[in-house]
């Protein structure tokens, strides 16, 4: 059902954003249980050190075919011992690119993806770009008195 509501919703960027970039976001399995898989970004990076954050990265136009070959690309680069061959692209989150452009300069694109039962895999993160790697389990969203909640701001889990 989540795929085929997604599959409803618009699947490329428009070209006419110069700096595109994808995120995955990644669900799973620990133990039966369904979470997201989230990054610790390294703390010698120059942009956003040490700050959690979805697989993914900027288009490289020479590279990539499309926005999920972005994001796929990226996440293969920054975490080993993952099965890719397995991964399930589920469908692209529908956004408005022009205000996600006006807020960080880029065009992002999210990308929902089904990585599977990952309990028994030695994920190796990437140390030239990930700290580590984790997972929230789906429940805890839902959860509202775990999130943080403040006049004229976005909710911040």
């Amino acid at each position: 059902r989540l795929r085929r509501s997604l599959m409803k919703m618009p699947r490329r960027v428009s070209s006419a954003f110069e700096r595109r970039a994808a995120v995955v976001l990644p669900l799973c399995n620990v133990n039966g249980v369904p979470a997201v898989l989230f990054e610790k970004r390294a703390r010698h990076l120059r942009a956003h050190p040490d700050e959690v954050c979805l697989p993914g990265g900027m288009v490289s136009a020479g590279d990539d075919k499309s926005i999920v070959g972005t994001c796929l690309r990226e996440m293969e680069e920054e975490i080993g011992g993952m099965d890719h061959e397995s991964i399930t692209v589920l469908g692209v989150l529908r956004c408005n690119w022009g205000e996600v452009h006006h807020l960080t300069g880029v065009a992002v694109t999210p990308v929902v993806c089904y990585i599977g039962e990952i309990s028994h895999l030695n994920l190796q993160p990437s140390a030239d770009e990930v700290a580590e790697v984790f997972t929230v389990p789906l429940s805890s969203f839902l959860n509202r008195d775990r999130w943080v909640k403040r006049e004229n701001f976005a909710p911040i889990f």
